[in-house]
């Protein structure tokens, strides 16, 4: 694959989309693609390996970064939310296409007709959506116009796992007893990622503990909730890097957002024989076979509700975590990266 590519991020946080982004570089280059990331700001406690352009993701002086670092590249992916607008305008003008890449579910993030109208301009300068399913895209074409031939359908993925789990070491540094069935959630502690639903769930369980690995604005809330509900079967750990301690001290993965896109941890966990309990919400339906690889409950289930299911998923485990294994191969770089290759080769403009 003779082309060079820049991939943008909005940030060198250490959250999904920006993890995703990071993986496709490094895999990439892995295959001898000449491919860098950059990330429009920086600013984070615990950052990515990525150089940030900037404090401001649209400031007039990121955009000339951008455009400059664009200059010399074939293609620039532009991976979600605020690199839209960034790409769209940076690169006007230039002979640099770029490739937009949908982090989200395109129908709950659509706001207004304005906003719609606005979004729609943009879409019209990327040379190509990358939508995470094929709902994802018809909403994107439904929404802002964007012909289907100029949309494609690629999902996530992660690297693939071999290797036995010891359930003793994985546990120990979290002082989690060995006889007890481990619910794990992981994701940032925000209103979207509802942590005190997962605390309520588990709280309704007879007994399932509850491992939290994550930050953010609702940390203090969340710690106040597993005190109050589960006194005894909880812990909060904060930001695990890697994950493997937790998804090998596990024996579900729990999900309880009201919005996603094709969420990471899910492919992971299920990569390493965890079934899930998940909210049916964006792409999560492609990644969990619903009684065959975990659950899905709606988006409004109850904490009772999630709770029978977190107990029929321990029950299962065995049964439906080599199953998520052998679902989860279609989420893994080998299977996904050519589809990448194929599009960007097509994509980028000719080399000098």
């Amino acid at each position: 694959m003779a082309v060079r590519v820049l991939i943008v991020l909005t940030s060198n946080d250490r959250r999904g989309a920006e993890v995703e982004g990071s993986q496709l570089a490094a895999q990439l280059a892995a295959m001898g693609v000449a491919a860098e990331v950059v990330a429009l700001r920086g600013g984070s406690a615990d950052p990515l390996d990525v150089p940030a352009l900037g404090a401001r993701p649209l400031s007039p002086k990121v955009l000339r970064v951008l455009r400059r670092r664009a200059r010399d590249v074939n293609v620039v992916v532009a991976f979600g939310s605020t690199t839209l607008p960034a790409c769209a305008t940076a690169l006007l003008g230039t002979r640099t296409p770029f490739v937009y890449r949908s982090i989200g579910d395109p129908a709950q993030w659509a706001g207004g007709r304005l906003h719609r109208w606005r979004t729609a301009r943009l879409f019209a300068r990327a040379a190509h959506v990358v939508a995470l399913w094929p709902a994802g895209a018809a909403a994107i074409s439904r929404l802002y116009g964007v012909r289907a031939e100029s949309t494609s359908c690629i999902p996530n993925a992660r690297s693939p796992h071999e290797g036995a789990v010891d359930r003793a070491a994985a546990r120990a540094p979290f002082d989690l007893p060995l006889d007890v069935p481990v619910v794990a959630w992981v994701g940032a502690m925000s209103d979207e990622k509802r942590p005190a639903t997962a605390v309520a769930a588990v709280a309704a369980t007879a007994d399932c503990w509850l491992l939290m690995a994550g930050e953010g604005t609702l940390v203090d809330e969340v710690r106040a909730a597993c005190r109050r509900e589960l006194p005894d079967r909880h812990r909060l750990v904060g930001v695990v890097t890697p994950l493997e301690p937790v998804w090998a001290a596990a024996d579900v993965v729990l999900l309880t957002s009201s919005t996603e896109g094709m969420p990471g941890v899910l492919i992971e966990a299920a990569l390493r024989g965890v079934p899930a309990v998940a909210t049916d919400v964006g792409a999560v339906a492609s990644v969990v076979d619903d009684g065959v690889t975990g659950r899905l409950v709606a988006a409004d289930a109850s904490p009772a509700q999630l709770a029978a299911a977190l107990t029929e998923t321990v029950d299962r485990r065995a049964e439906w975590g080599r199953a998520a294994a052998l679902h989860a191969h279609a989420f893994t770089w080998p299977e996904v990266l050519p589809h990448w290759v194929a599009l960007l080769g097509r994509v980028g403009k000719p080399g000098r």
